[in-house]
């Protein structure tokens, strides 16, 4: 069945007194910079055209889309098979090292540094929460400025997003993504200033490199006694010389433009896989719930460098313990809500999308997004914001109500 892009919306409004329902139709429609494609879709689509289409990779995305991480890991490990082994000598170095809180770790390093760089996995939204948990402590020692990859940087965006307070679906790619929506959320919340720095018109991988790179310096010159935290993609950021074509990630390029050390911080080689035997074997070795980094007899990061290049620090990220939802998706104010929908006339599958309170539905970013497949029943993770939820089926039909 192909996606849906307009369709008519049935606002079903709860009344708390007596409960009974009244209905109420509105226009609606994903108002999305991609028109040929939905930002959210149904499962059954992904597995049946998007993984047939655009291979794992993307189907991996669409899965986190709409907060399936199950199926997200699936997804992505079908693209590779790496089949590390624990071996005597990595658990007896792995006996050796010493367990400390990341996020402590990271405020603590990040104190002496002017530019924070930390990657992410563009399937994982794990890794975007954990970069929102930062956001309030490095405000706290000079931060003021979150550059990412992903926002899309034109004077209009900025503007909008200023004005809004809330990302919409308009404001980059990944963006789209709840727990990306809430990073941003959060940054303009704390009061800071948000900047793209993707690279336009590279004829390649080591142009792309050195594109961001000058982007980032060109915004810290415009803006010279500000600290910048940078949120990447994989491998840019990685310092040092990189044996690949890039011959410099990102963050090598910007060290080398300003003569400025960044702390840089990878979240990806120590996270989850859905078969052990992908992971990191380090990783198969790490068994703790909060986010961990693991320091050598020196007190430094345990480390590991790829084609040449290398990051300060490695963070060790819990496994998803999956109950209704993720359990690293619950921090700060947010908590499970349970959604029933029982007595609604719609059928299922359903996206069930929780949108803030006075923010545009259809166009801002949803808070979150579960897929109820036959039950009328979704968990959201939720903060204490009041919130409108939307219930779309794949025949285009929708209803709305409060939470």
């Amino acid at each position: 069945m192909k996606p849906f892009v307009c369709l008519v919306t049935v606002v079903l409004i709860v009344s708390c007194s007596d409960h009974k329902n009244t209905y109420e139709e509105i226009n609606f429609s994903f108002d999305s910079f991609d028109w040929d494609s939905n930002p959210y879709n149904f499962s059954s689509f992904i597995n049946d055209s998007i993984m047939k289409t655009k291979g794992p990779q993307y189907a991996s995305w669409d899965y986190s889309y709409i907060g399936d991480i199950e199926n997200m890991l699936k997804t992505w490990d079908g693209k590779r098979n790496s089949n590390f082994k624990v071996t005597p000598e990595i658990k007896s170095d792995f006996d050796n090292y010493s367990r400390t809180d990341a996020i402590d770790f990271i405020l603590d390093q990040a104190k002496s540094k002017r530019v924070v760089i930390i990657n992410e996995a563009h399937h994982m939204p794990q890794h975007r929460v954990f970069t929102t948990r930062l956001l309030s402590g490095l405000k706290e020692i000079g931060f003021g400025h979150l550059g990412l990859e992903s926002y899309f940087a034109s004077a209009v965006n900025d503007s909008t997003f200023t004005a809004n307070g809330y990302p919409t679906l308009k404001t980059g790619f990944y963006t789209k993504e709840p727990q990306f929506g809430n990073l941003l959320r959060e940054a303009h919340h704390l009061g800071y200033k948000v900047f793209g720095y993707e690279s336009r018109g590279h004829d390649d991988g080591k142009g792309r490199e050195i594109n961001q790179a000058k982007n980032i310096k060109d915004y810290l010159d415009k803006n010279p006694n500000s600290k910048l935290l940078i949120h990447c993609g994989f491998d840019h950021a990685y310092e040092g010389n990189l044996t690949s074509k890039w011959e410099k990630a990102m963050a090598g390029r910007f060290s080398e433009f300003t003569g400025i050390d960044p702390l840089t911080i990878n979240q990806v080689v120590f996270s989850e896989k859905s078969i052990n035997s992908n992971e990191d074997a380090l990783y198969q070795l790490f068994d703790h719930d909060e986010a961990s980094v693991y320091l050598t007899s020196e007190n430094v990061s345990v480390a590991k460098s790829k084609n040449g290049g290398y990051n300060d620090i490695f963070v060790f990220h819990p496994r998803s313990k999956i109950g209704k939802r993720a359990d690293w998706l619950i921090y700060d104010k947010r908590k499970e809500v349970d959604f029933s929908f029982e007595e609604a006339e719609i059928n299922c599958p359903c996206l069930v999308l929780a949108y803030k309170k006075g923010e545009i539905i259809g166009s801002a970013v949803p808070y979150d997004i579960q897929e109820s497949l036959n039950d009328k029943s979704a968990t959201l993770v939720l903060d204490n914001s009041e919130f409108e939820i939307v219930i779309l089926n794949e025949n285009g039909t929708a209803i709305k109500t409060s939470l």
